[in-house]
């Protein structure tokens, strides 16, 4: 069986962990399929819209902690390399996640049901949305695990639920569920049980019939202006606006207010 699914479906590539027997927690060599995929998708001019999904009733509960307990014994015998190439490979793989989908030019949405914890927490906040289904929950448990986060969480999950939440939950390594998740601004659509693929589909297919250089350049300008210093967020907005002046609809927007009547646009 397949441990990590690929299908293009009318311009929307589908990526679906399939481990349900473990909540589709993954290993060394499915974090480097997954990083391969999501290239692909990323580079594939027939695919414009990625979802990351999940067979079975989690998204994605993160490292396969049965590979870390094979392998502790050796550590305590000295023999760390082992436990130690594991873990590099792993965090590289999601680490690497983050920017392929920060560069790719085409939006990712996480359809997330159950767990979403650990490394699959990760894969979903590095996503630009994230559909949940009532039922999910999610945490970064490695605070009571010995780890720290990775995936660019520490950068990430301020940024989208600010610092004070961000430190909530990963010093105190609790979960948080859809509900939470909705209200502090995490997740970006709440849906029952189940609905959670069709809403992301939803939402894909929205973007989809949108201007395809106005959808790749928004995205790149949040994420500039997030990221950016304060001055060069200054500097972005003010070549914006004077670019803007020179547009018929700027002329019409104060042609119309002369004229007390309200504007007409023509987006030129």
């Amino acid at each position: 069986m397949a441990e990590l699914l690929y299908e293009i479906n009318e311009g929307i590539g589908w990526i679906r962990f399939n481990r349900p027997e473990l909540l589709n927690a993954f290993n060394p060599e499915e974090a480097r399929a997954l990083v391969s995929t999501l290239q692909q998708a990323a580079d594939d001019d027939a695919v414009k819209v990625i979802i990351i999904s999940s067979v079975g009733d989690a998204f994605c509960a993160g490292d396969d902690l049965k590979v870390a307990l094979e392998e502790y014994p050796r550590i305590k015998s000295g023999e760390i390399h082992p436990i130690i190439d594991i873990v590099e490979d792993i965090t590289e793989s999601l680490q690497e996640i983050p920017r392929i989908i920060r560069k790719a030019r085409k939006v990712v949405i996480a359809a997330v049901r159950g767990y979403a914890v650990g490394g699959g927490f990760e894969i979903a906040i590095d996503s630009d949305m994230i559909v949940a289904a009532e039922n999910a929950k999610f945490g970064f448990p490695e605070a009571n695990a010995g780890m720290t986060i990775t995936g660019g969480a520490s950068k990430l999950l301020p940024m989208i639920v600010g610092l004070n939440k961000a430190r909530e939950l990963v010093l105190t390594g609790e979960f948080i569920d859809a509900a939470e998740g909705y209200r502090i601004g995490l997740v970006n659509k709440l849906v029952p049980l189940g609905e959670e693929e069709k809403e992301a589909e939803r939402l894909a297919r929205v973007i989809m019939t949108r201007a395809p250089l106005a959808v790749v350049n928004h995205k790149r300008m949040l994420q500039n202006a997030v990221e950016a210093g304060f001055e060069s967020t200054l500097e972005m907005e003010k070549q914006t606006i004077t670019n803007l002046i020179y547009t018929e609809d700027y002329g019409e927007a104060i042609t119309a207010f002369g004229e007390k009547r309200n504007p007409t646009f023509k987006g030129r």
